[in-house]
């Protein structure tokens, strides 16, 4: 195993651990990390890209004083207050000392993956803070806290807002946002773009509240992941995220997107393998490597992932009557998908089989650079028709910001001569697809 990481150390970090694990994928997930020996850093850190997520889980006993404000003060101090601290203190130390990041408590095991320089690192701060639900719900009604950009440091019982000891926003999820949020927005750009539009939003002054993070959530969702400019001062209808959710064309998306996670499997499959050092070919590749390839498929958002599967899974049906090679879609502006299926080996020798597969493969993805060459990475996927038996997978990376106009008209020419991706000899299919499927009555 190339290294191992710890799979958090309460119950609380463990669920967060598992969440994240989920939305964002093991090979950009990290918990429990350390600066110093037995020195924690953060509780969770998740890198991606030029993304860092610093998470800070804070699980607290609510007390019961008599005094309700007396008691919300204390629960925030050791929850919000603290984490959000632990939070900024991670963040100065990523950026000044990203070196000296460690897995273990020991510090002999480093961070496996590189951090955006602090000119491009974009970070978002996240605290978690647990325990509050019950007494929220006796004290206002609903089990959440309430999101009021005005409500500095803690001084509104139940309600979150701006913390004055942190520089730049932090993210409050409760016990009822946590698991909603990242099921929700289950994949790493789907998440940093909500906490992105929510940043945005609160600087704003046109925003009073919201009662809970998921009816902000459910705003998001429902103007197609933004908020809509306004020309006053508004708050968010109370409870819409029951209404959201009770939405049907919500749930038909819910269901149409069960097939989107064909292409979190693929991922997670083949990174499994790189991490355990179980590939066939590839075990050579230092995590750097393997890690651009890999984000760069992790890149696509959950509706783009039901696309992209959904494509995949019906090639692989028709690849039983032989192979099928096609262009994909991503919604990444400078990524292209070549895709290639073969019929399987039809009994014969695999590795021969597999071998050529994998020429025919690189060709296509040099084929694919001329076919639409504004694009920089060309991503080779090559796979067996459905139900083949001693399957096998392949990938191939095209990094082309450095091709010359040479190395474009020889794409070119290959793509001529083997006539891949030429207009006439291709079909070309137009999918008309939404997100949240419109039902018929």
């Amino acid at each position: 195993m190339r290294f191992k990481k710890s799979v958090g150390l309460t119950e609380s970090e463990r669920i967060l651990a598992a969440l994240c694990d989920g939305s964002f994928l093991q090979l950009w997930t990290y918990p429990n990390l350390h600066k110093k020996p037995g020195k924690e850093l953060c509780d969770l850190l998740v890198v991606y890209g030029d993304d860092v997520l610093i998470f800070s889980d804070k699980s607290c006993k609510f007390g019961n004083s008599g005094d309700t404000q007396l008691d919300w003060k204390r629960w925030y101090k050791k929850s919000v207050a603290h984490s959000a601290s632990q939070v900024a203190d991670a963040e100065h130390w990523i950026r000044e000392k990203p070196d000296q990041i460690f897995l273990d408590a020991k510090c002999t095991v480093k961070l496996p993956i590189a951090l955006p320089s602090p000119e491009r690192m974009r970070v978002h701060r996240i605290c978690v803070a647990l325990g509050a639900s019950e007494r929220a719900i006796t004290e206002t009604g609903r089990p959440s806290l309430r999101i009021k950009p005005s409500a500095n440091n803690g001084k509104e019982p139940f309600t979150t807002g701006r913390i004055g000891h942190v520089k730049g926003l932090v993210h409050v999820f409760d016990d009822v946002s946590l698991e909603t949020i990242l099921r929700e927005l289950s994949t790493t750009p789907d998440f940093v773009q909500y906490l992105s539009a929510k940043e945005a939003l609160l600087y704003q002054e046109l925003f009073m509240w919201a009662d809970s993070e998921t009816d902000l959530l459910a705003r998001y969702l429902w103007y197609d992941r933004t908020f809509p400019p306004v020309d006053q001062q508004y708050t968010i209808e109370p409870n819409l995220w029951m209404k959201v959710e009770a939405d049907p064309s919500f749930l038909a998306a819910r269901s149409e997107n069960e097939a989107s996670y064909f292409w979190d499997g693929l991922i997670e499959y083949t990174t499994g393998l790189f991490l355990s050092e179980n590939l066939e070919f590839g075990n050579d590749l230092e995590i750097s490597e393997y890690e651009q390839l890999a984000r760069l498929m992790a890149g696509e958002t959950r509706f783009s992932r039901r696309v992209l599967s959904k494509l995949i899974l019906e090639r692989a049906e028709r690849a039983r009557d032989g192979a099928i090679g096609t262009l994909l879609p991503s919604c990444q502006s400078d990524v292209n998908y070549v895709l290639y299926i073969g019929a399987g080996d039809q009994g014969g020798d695999h590795d021969e089989y597999r071998k050529e597969r994998s020429s025919i493969l690189r060709a296509r993805c040099l084929a694919g650079k001329a076919a639409l060459p504004e694009k920089r990475f060309v991503v080779g996927i090559a796979l067996d028709a459905k139900d083949s038996k001693g399957s096998s997978e392949d990938f191939v990376l095209l990094d082309t910001i450095g091709w010359t106009a040479e190395a474009l008209a020889k794409a070119e020419a290959l793509r001529q001569e083997c006539k891949y991706f030429i207009q006439g000899n291709a079909i070309e299919t137009h999918y008309d697809l939404m997100e949240y499927p419109v039902l018929q009555p």
